[in-house]
């Protein structure tokens, strides 16, 4: 975790790390963009939904540009496998590029970026083939 960190301090980003909070922000993101039907089938990974969700979904490219279109005040970062949150304030950071919200392995290789009221996402997967994903909340399919 330090060294995304470090990466992100590099670039202008402060950051707070709260620990402990991980469940609580998955749990949250899947409340707030996977419809209600999708929520009843189970997918080993949170971003597998957004595959699903692929209609109200940007990809690749798209979703990378949505996301300095959008964050630029403050935003959360999870993990799929780790507790760790961290919460990003942007207003003074210069520009960065998905490698540097990334660690390769382990239990950060997945990774969530919230707005603090989740009415957006963008997810970095583990597989390299997938993603990122961007997605707003009044685009998700309601069960």
């Amino acid at each position: 975790m330090n060294p995304l960190i470090e990466r992100l301090t590099s670039k202008g980003v402060v950051v707070t790390e709260y620990e402990n909070r991980g469940e609580q922000a998955r749990e949250k993101w899947k409340n707030c963009f996977v419809s209600i039907e999708e929520r009843s089938q189970y997918r080993p990974y949170l971003w597998e939904y957004l595959v699903e969700e692929i209609d109200g979904c940007l990809v690749g490219k798209e979703a990378d540009v949505a996301l300095h279109h959008t964050a630029k005040w403050k935003c959360l970062l999870f993990f799929e496998h780790s507790n760790d949150v961290l919460e990003l304030e942007l207003s003074q950071a210069q520009t960065f590029v998905r490698k540097d919200l990334t660690v390769a392995a382990g239990d950060y290789a997945d990774v969530y970026i919230v707005d603090p009221t989740y009415t957006w996402t963008y997810v970095i997967p583990h597989e390299a083939d997938w993603g990122p994903y961007f997605l707003i909340k009044s685009t998700v399919k309601r069960g």
